[in-house]
């Protein structure tokens, strides 16, 4: 399974904006594997804050140019989402300090 990143902006260190896809092995846009009804594109906003001394990660998605179809499959997947991007942030918590992501 390939992802395709496409940025539009990055201000260190408060926010990365970028287009997410799934992509072929070349970089082309292709369908999620698993779900055809899956936006094509997704605009992903990446906000990096501190509350009470410790960071905060906040992401907001927006499905591009989605059918009617493609952005019930997205407002139904959030529970999803939200899992596997508490899986990922989770396992960055753990991360060694001292080292560096970027």
């Amino acid at each position: 399974m390939w992802g395709k990143f496409v940025y539009r902006d990055i201000a260190v260190p408060e926010r990365i904006v970028l287009v997410n896809s799934f992509s072929d092995e070349q970089g082309g846009t292709t369908r999620h594997p698993l779900s055809p009804t899956w936006p094509l594109e997704i605009l992903t906003t990446t906000t990096f804050t501190e509350q009470d001394s410790k960071p905060t990660i906040t992401l907001h998605w927006i499905p591009l140019n989605a059918t009617e179809a493609e952005r019930k499959t997205f407002d139904t997947s959030h529970d999803g989402m939200r899992q596997g991007w508490t899986g990922t942030f989770d396992q960055l918590a753990e991360y060694p300090r001292g080292h560096q992501c970027l």
